[in-house]
């Protein structure tokens, strides 16, 4: 069983490494299609076609696409992201310095969008077809609809300029306190974990309205246990199979999600050094951030497969294919 775990788990990291090296060629090739340079952005507007030139050459930018590619990526294989031109940092350095607050944006979405899910549904299955359910069925529909970055604005506007419950912009790091932390990080997680919550909710209250029907459930209260002791220990396990299913492509969305609320925030993460790395065409610090998150995001997808046979034996075979 080990061996089909590790066998499996090899697999789906040679598919993960194939799409991360697909996905960092088509940013290449995006950037490469964009008009302007980095040299341009270096030399300023009053850079003259010979400077730019010369300065194209110094950076190896003048070498056909493909080399430069093949470059990039040997050295990315070896753990040398590269240096960007246009500040001189090294890429690894600048995504250490940025990560901490995207990872804790995403992991903070993440327990807001579980916590509230989990409550929505089980409050859901407990009386199917009430007043609430109808009501919590219909906030969901309303929060699908809702994308991070017109949610963002609502919620600043009613949580910060009208309450001053929270900064309106601004990221205080761990080192001045986790209360401040956790003010300047919660509307942008909110922001991002509202979508989540009603895609979490409706999947989990599905699952856990079906489980409640089936006979062992009948069998469990025919012996005398409460409903939250059947609900919580004998339906709620085998019910969050499916959303363990999409938690892989739920914080990839989480993570994209950053891109735009952490610009809308001014929050100094790496969605806001890839979006000013765009725009200064600078591909070497995008073609590294875009190639950190891939590795993220396929190794959060392997574990994430791996884990379906600790919910449920009867698929550790398949996981395993």
């Amino acid at each position: 069983m080990a061996g089909e775990v590790i066998t499996g788990a090899a697999k789906k990291l040679g598919r993960g490494v194939l799409v991360m090296v697909l996905v960092t060629m088509v940013v290449s090739l995006l950037m490469a299609l964009t008009p302007g340079s980095v040299a341009e952005a270096i030399l300023g507007q009053n850079a003259t076609p010979e400077n730019v030139a010369a300065l194209n050459a110094k950076l190896g930018l003048d070498k056909p696409l493909w080399q430069q590619y093949l470059s990039w990526l040997g050295n990315a294989l070896h753990g040398d992201l590269g240096t960007s031109p246009l500040t001189g940092q090294p890429v690894s350095s600048a995504i250490a310095e940025r990560a901490p607050v995207t990872v804790e944006l995403a992991v903070l979405s993440l327990v807001i969008a579980l916590a509230l899910a989990l409550l929505f549904a089980v409050l859901g299955a407990t009386w199917p077809r009430g007043r609430f359910d109808r009501f919590l069925n219909a906030l969901s529909s309303v929060l699908l609809s809702v994308p991070a970055f017109i949610a963002g604005p609502i919620l600043v506007y009613f949580l910060s300029v009208q309450t001053g419950l929270f900064p309106v912009l601004g990221w205080a790091p761990l080192d001045e306190g986790l209360g401040a932390n956790l003010e300047s990080a919660f509307l942008p997680a909110l922001s991002v974990a509202l979508v989540e919550i009603a895609s979490f909710h409706r999947l989990l209250r599905a699952d856990l309205t079906s489980t409640l029907r089936e006979e062992y459930i009948d069998a469990a209260r025919a012996r005398g246990m409460s409903h939250a002791y059947v609900l919580f220990r004998h339906a709620l396990r085998p019910s969050s199979f499916s959303l363990v299913t999409i938690f892989g492509i739920s914080l990839g969305r989480m993570i994209g999600g950053t891109v735009i609320v952490e610009t809308l925030f001014a929050l100094p993460g790496l969605g806001q050094l890839i979006v000013t790395s765009i725009g200064s065409r600078d591909v070497i610090m995008v073609q590294g951030v875009v190639a950190f998150t891939g590795v993220v995001y396929v190794a959060i997808n392997t574990v994430v497969d791996l884990s379906y046979g600790l919910i449920d034996p009867r698929v550790r075979r398949a996981v395993t294919a």
